[in-house]
């Protein structure tokens, strides 16, 4: 067998390696660090990494054999995906049910792992999963599949979509009941999947979060010093502004006693105020991990009980990003104003009367309830376009009722199983086409950081190979424990082809002066970051391709994340994901940013 990498033989590879930047030492976590960052080259492509040439050719082989061969029943097995982010090769691990039947169909439990030492190299071909004595109930006919998430991401950004990569690939490969997908995890695998499970509530019937590190790691202090730029990135990864969104999901805070979770009450209360329901357990004299004690598979049979609500009445949906757009039956199409909270709450009545609530004994029943007439209601807070899949909330065909947005009445009548909404002079209407045509949308809003989210490919300019090396590497490698294990795709701009264009979000590293790509779009750019180029001055900024209005550019000028005190640290958040849409840098640091506004422009207000 001719071994190959990326799909080429093994003899066209090349490594060259790249001294890792120096960060400042006390940034540095007390683990040793592995890996060299290399980058193997492959005919026009390059391949930035840390992984040795060894470990990245067992990853091909073991993605080939997984390809090829089928999980035992009742065994942990792994498994390995192609991410269609960067094309690295990524672990997960699956169980099957002892009884497995391939023309049956079974719920599926997503656990995620908490952090660990801090490793660049020779982690992912030798990852096991998290074990099945202290992860997976035996006696269930559930499938479990452990998520990687690559590495110690807090499962942001690049590992929020390992995530729904691995379900995506247990889903092609194996008998999943699509309303039955639950998500669970530990410690940092607890904020996670609180944080994905309510970033897309309707794709997961329960989240159990076990001893999170939610808390004070995630959640901004109000009075904090934060740049009003940075704000937006944060509030979508905060515990409290997801309540709203827990509406019709099950969540499940399980504390160690003598662990971290001590919040979960607080929390648990923030989603039973939103009408959701949720459940706060203590476990006395626990330490933070204390699977090895008591297992956590004693948590799965609640976390599958429930399947996902598919036709909820009532939708409750909290967003500040096109990014997360949709819930139920509602899609968000347009924000009045990007990067700034956003709400809906929309509700089915469907008129029938209402059971009488429970009564003590001895007390007088209420008279029972008549009814009302079907009605649809509405209310938005910065949101300018809305589709309702109305026959997905249970409207029956032409069925008629009134709809009302914001308190004005838009329809009165028959109603269509989907209406689009859109927002202009302060009125709602009925429109016929997308409530939103052109200008910001799902997959194309910003920031700066979810060009990383799909498909891409860094591009450098002439001379500009180092800068491209340092920053991606800072992208991956930031201080602290988080780290990112990917294999991230860089091409010459001189040798970027139309196919790559079509298929790629593109990292322009350089100047109109040394990146002839850049030259050429840089008429159809913002004139404004595009005039601070001009004065000498560092920018960074997304913004669609112009080539490609399907896919972004980001363009990178200067350095920033790869310099110390950058002023960008903030936790366990990345800092390639606390930049908002543009900003300017002078000495390393930040001197101005902010979002663009529905047209890919300064936003002036």
């Amino acid at each position: 067998m001719k071994l190959r990498l990326y799909g080429i033989p093994l003899a066209l590879l090349m490594i060259v390696a790249v001294p890792v930047l120096a960060q400042p030492p006390a940034q540095r976590p007390p683990q040793i660090i592995k890996g060299e960052s290399r980058v193997i080259a492959r005919g026009d492509v390059e391949i930035l990494t840390f992984e040795s040439e060894q470990d990245l050719l067992r990853l091909e082989e073991l993605y080939d054999q997984s390809r090829k061969s089928a999980p035992a029943p009742g065994a942990l097995t792994m498994r390995y995906l192609r991410s269609a982010m960067d094309g690295s090769v990524q672990p997960y691990a699956v169980w099957l049910p002892r009884e497995y039947d391939p023309a049956g169909a079974y719920p599926l439990l997503l656990q995620l792992h908490g952090i660990g030492p801090k490793t660049l190299a020779g982690r992912r071909h030798v990852w096991k999963g998290m074990g099945v004595p202290e992860w997976i109930d035996v006696h269930t006919p559930v499938i479990i599949a452990h998520g990687y998430g690559r590495g110690n991401t807090f499962y942001q950004g690049m590992g929020e979509e390992d995530v729904l990569e691995t379900i995506a690939d247990v889903q092609r490969n194996f008998r999943v009941d699509p309303d039955r997908i639950f998500i669970m995890g530990h410690s940092m695998g607890g904020a996670g999947a609180y944080t994905i499970g309510l970033h897309y509530p309707d794709r997961f019937g329960s989240v159990t979060p076990i001893d999170p590190a939610m808390g004070g790691r995630i959640m901004p202090q109000a009075d904090a010093p934060m740049p009003e730029w940075r704000r937006p990135q944060v509030a979508v990864q905060t515990v409290a502004s997801l309540y709203p969104n827990a509406r019709n999901i099950s969540v499940f805070f399980k504390n160690a006693g003598a662990g971290i979770g001590g919040k979960s009450t607080e929390y648990t209360d923030g989603i039973v105020a939103q009408g959701g329901f949720s459940t706060a357990e203590s476990f006395p004299g626990m330490p933070h991990h204390f699977a090895p004690v008591l297992s956590y598979s004693i948590f799965v049979p609640e976390a599958i009980a429930r399947p996902i609500q598919r036709r909820p009445a009532e939708v409750k949906f909290y967003t500040n990003t096109l990014r997360y757009d949709r819930a139920y039956w509602i899609t968000i199409d347009r924000l009045a104003r990007h990067n700034a909270d956003a709400q809906v709450v929309a509700a089915y009545d469907d008129g029938k009367p209402r059971p009488a609530p429970p009564r003590r004994p001895g007390t007088p029943a209420p008279p029972p309830d008549p009814g009302r007439p079907p009605s649809i209601t509405v209310s938005t807070s910065n949101i300018e376009g809305l589709t309702l899949r109305l026959a997905d909330a249970g409207v029956p065909t032409g069925a008629r009722m009134p709809l009302k947005v914001d308190g004005g009445e838009v329809l009165n009548g028959e109603v269509p199983a989907v209406v689009r909404l859109s927002k202009t002079s302060g009125a709602w209407r009925i429109v016929d086409g997308p409530a939103a045509p052109g200008g910001k949308r799902h997959g194309l809003q910003g920031p700066i950081g979810d060009a990383f989210n799909s498909r891409f490919l860094a591009v450098y300019g002439e001379g500009d190979r180092d800068l491209a090396i340092a920053e991606l590497d800072a992208v991956r490698n930031p201080p602290g424990q988080l780290v990112i294990h990917g294999d991230f795709p860089m091409k010459a701009a001189a040798r970027v082809t139309r196919a790559d264009i079509d298929s790629s979000n593109l990292l322009l590293f350089g100047t109109p002066a040394s990146n002839p790509i850049l030259k050429r779009i840089a008429p159809s750019l913002p004139q404004t970051p595009m005039e601070t180029i001009r004065n000498g001055e560092g920018v960074i900024f997304i913004h669609p391709n112009p080539e490609n209005p399907e896919r972004y550019v980001v363009i990178w000028t200067t350095r920033l994340l790869s310099l110390p005190d950058n002023g960008l640290g903030a936790g366990f958040l990345f800092p390639v994901n606390l930049l908002p849409d543009f900003a300017v840098v002078k000495a390393g640091k930040i001197v101005e940013a902010g979002h663009f506004n529905n047209d890919w422009r300064p936003d002036t207000r």
